[in-house]
């Protein structure tokens, strides 16, 4: 983990102000580089994404799939789906001004002619198309075409969700012709790729996941989603435990996990969901002790959304994804396999059935855990989506992907927050682009948690 000492080094010295002498020979900032090289840019976009993604998104997310409930501050009022513009300023800034832009510097140097490196450009676009296609997911129109060009252009405009997540499929297709390139005059290794270690053959991998997930979020409104899905899990998707991606933190102050930190610097804000918990102790689900904490009555305990009384005995974050060196997975071996059990289930249940098995005994090793009792307990004699989303609901406890499914197909069954008669289906836009970005937000500011993002009809 020494590396990530390097990354946050390298962040803090591209946010530090330059000196202001006359003399433009001397007017240079040894902390403020004008120019960063790929095998600095890459791992720090990576650990900001785990940030981001592990952070307030993911956050914000959990609370609204019930995984967790919010039951102090600010927290509380999002568990009521009271999720204001502020909320959100930080994660926006996280995602245009940070992850984003690192990517597209990197895509760009290494498009140089004369030096291409067409590795480095493939990962970039990877995790450019996870980036977007997760803040689409959450914001649904936002800036992408017109963004990221500095002070060209500090005003951009919105590109509609639908037509970034053509895109996000154009990106995953060029990143995977990147990436099988015969040579690459640059190239991640083990410190420069914090993921996969310039491992090629994986990040095509979780490119293929990513086209498969993608094409599953347009279930809805595409006829041929499914069949696109598949197509993409047979091109080659993530194929083991082994092959999930996953940004990893560690111990020390400036390495720890995100979920970790808050948990530790906010105590009781946020516990583990009533819904959640419940689910897992109705099936005795040998996950529990990890994802959850004992509560204190010595049990598993969640509470209920929109009642913050619950929070008081609940259960707090267990230690397999929120211990201070948990890695935050971006897309895993576990999802590709519920992913081809959802998108098989209407023409082929016999596939769709072994997946779902492969799918929850993925889930099961990712946290070392070998329990062949439990998952035939989990197989039933009629295979339906509300048990494939219920079970993938759980196995990709604090990723996205749950609250998306949730959207997409109402399962699992969530029932709104204690008073409220609605669950929220969006977050709202951060107040940053009110106040700065107005003429183009102009159209979207009576937007608010409860309209629906493209893909949700």
């Amino acid at each position: 983990m020494k590396n990530i000492f390097r990354i946050m080094a390298v962040s803090l010295a591209l946010t530090v102000g330059s000196c202001n002498f006359i003399d433009p020979e001397l007017n240079v900032d040894p902390n403020n580089p004008l120019d960063v090289s790929l095998d600095l840019l890459l791992p720090q976009a990576q650990v900001t994404m785990g940030y981001v993604l592990g952070g307030d998104l993911g956050r914000y997310a959990s609370v609204g799939s019930q995984h967790h409930a919010g039951v102090n501050r600010q927290h509380q009022a999002s568990d009521i789906y009271i999720l204001t513009e502020t909320d959100v300023n930080n994660a926006w800034a996280g995602i245009y001004e940070s992850a984003l832009q690192d990517l597209k510097v990197i895509i760009e140097k290494a498009s140089d002619t004369e030096q291409p490196a067409p590795y480095f450009r493939g990962v970039a676009r990877i995790l450019t198309a996870l980036m977007i296609g997760s803040t689409v997911d959450l914001f649904n129109d936002v800036p992408f075409s017109d963004a990221l060009k500095g002070a060209e252009q500090l005003k951009p405009a919105y590109d509609s969700g639908a037509g970034i997540y053509d895109q996000i499929q154009s990106l995953l297709r060029d990143a995977v012709v990147d990436l099988q390139q015969p040579t690459s005059t640059f190239s991640p290794d083990a410190s420069s790729d914090l993921i996969f270690g310039g491992d090629n053959a994986a990040w095509i991998a979780m490119a293929r996941t990513l086209q498969a997930r993608y094409h599953l979020h347009l279930s809805e409104i595409d006829a041929s989603a499914y069949a696109n899905a598949l197509g993409d899990i047979d091109a080659g998707a993530i194929a083991d435990n082994a092959g999930n991606a996953l940004v990893p933190f560690g111990t020390a102050v400036t390495e720890q996990n995100p979920w970790f930190q808050f948990a530790d610097q906010r105590t009781g804000d946020v516990v583990m969901g009533k819904f959640f918990i419940d689910l897992m102790l109705g099936i005795n689900d040998p996950r529990l002790p990890l994802f959850a904490s004992k509560n204190p009555l010595d049990g598993y305990s969640g509470a209920a959304a929109g009642v913050a009384a619950d929070g008081v005995n609940a259960s707090s974050f267990g230690a397999a994804l929120v211990s201070d060196n948990s890695p935050v997975p971006l897309a895993t071996y576990a999802e590709a396999k519920f992913i081809e059990a959802e998108a098989a289930l209407p023409t082929d249940p016999g596939r769709a059935l072994a997946a779902f098995s492969a799918a929850i005994t993925a889930s099961l090793g990712q946290f070392g855990i070998d329990d062949p009792a439990f998952v035939a307990a989990q197989i039933p004699d009629t295979l339906t989506l509300e048990i494939i989303l219920t079970h993938k609901y759980i196995a990709l406890y604090t990723s996205l992907e749950p609250y998306t499914d949730f959207r997409r197909k109402g399962f699992p069954a969530l029932q709104p927050a204690a008073g409220t008669t609605a669950i929220a289906t969006r977050f709202p836009y951060p107040q940053d682009e009110r106040l700065y970005n107005g003429d183009n937000f102009q159209p979207y500011q009576s937007v608010t948690v409860f309209d629906k993002v493209f893909w949700d009809k």
